[in-house]
């Protein structure tokens, strides 16, 4: 009887040391399963909240008009088709950053797009994309962003 009551504590035990271990991670994949809010993940850990924009007027309004982004917000232009992507800064009142994305790797960025009134210059997509991603400028500085860095883009579920 004292084996089999030993064999029952250490089997708790070893159940107790397990569930501490794996509880971290099994959080984290419910949370990110359930979250409501679209994030991207950058290479050097930095998270940020973003505003999806999947649909022609939503590309096309953009963040003309928008109130600066923090540090760590930021849009995300999702295209219909993997093309060469051209962006201006009509009515913008803020410069950003433009983050060209090929799947879910970083093809190329235009650091501090400034202002322009009116629109003189268009940037262009170093190769074709299929997201483009927007934030404030100097982030792209700030956090080491680099061409290949791969971003983990967690959108909620519709």
């Amino acid at each position: 009887m004292s084996d089999r009551k030993s064999w029952i504590a250490l089997s708790l035990l070893c159940l107790v040391v397990m569930t501490l271990i794996w509880l971290p991670e099994i959080l984290s994949l419910i949370s990110r399963e359930t979250s409501s809010v679209p994030t991207v993940e950058f290479a050097n850990g930095t998270t940020i909240t973003i505003v999806i924009a999947d649909t022609q007027a939503e590309r096309v309004q953009g963040l003309s008009g928008h109130a600066p982004l923090t540090e760590d917000e930021g849009m995300l232009f999702i295209h219909d088709d993997k093309q060469i992507q051209g962006y201006w800064m009509k009515d913008m009142l803020f410069p950003i950053d433009i983050i060209w994305i090929d799947g879910d790797t970083i093809v190329g960025f235009q650091e501090d797009a400034p202002l322009e009134n009116p629109v003189r210059t268009i940037y262009y997509s170093p190769v074709p994309v299929d997201q483009v991603l927007e934030v404030s400028a100097g982030f792209v500085g700030q956090n080491d962003v680099k061409v290949g860095d791969v971003l983990d883009v967690v959108l909620p579920d519709t």
